[in-house]
């Protein structure tokens, strides 16, 4: 272990009581950073849960499975009857690529396909429909 001069421990020391000032002077300036740091983390808990995670593609998957009953019950209903089975597995897929596959090749494929399916679902609601 290498031993400092007198003199650069107390460059050193200056150095460091200067960067805490202008830390102090920073949080004095900024008080809700840390409100803000806060809910920040709040909703990173929140949206890494598996309430969340599970949640929602049971909510996904049931709206897919009521979209899909509508569908086959009133055949002929309208202008758009594709619009929403195929919004919805939009957002099934991306997430499932954004929650649930978070690593190696399995995210690779799951977020190539949500992309693509991102992709089409914008060209059959702005071209096709």
């Amino acid at each position: 272990m290498r031993h400092l001069p007198y003199s650069e421990k107390q460059e050193l020391e200056t150095k460091i009581e200067d960067e805490q000032e202008c830390q102090q002077e920073l949080q004095e300036m900024n008080p809700n950073t840390s409100k803000e740091s806060k809910i920040a983390t709040v909703a990173t808990r929140f949206t890494s849960s598996p309430l969340w995670k599970y949640g929602v593609i049971v909510f996904l998957l049931c709206l897919l499975v009521y979209n899909v009953f509508h569908l086959l019950k009133f055949r002929n209903f309208g202008y758009d009857q594709y619009g929403l089975p195929i919004i919805t597995l939009m957002l099934l897929f991306n997430h499932i690529a954004c929650y649930l596959t978070t690593k190696g090749w399995k995210s690779v494929v799951m977020k190539t396909v949500a992309g693509v399916w991102i992709v089409l679902v914008f060209a059959y609601l702005f071209w096709i429909t």
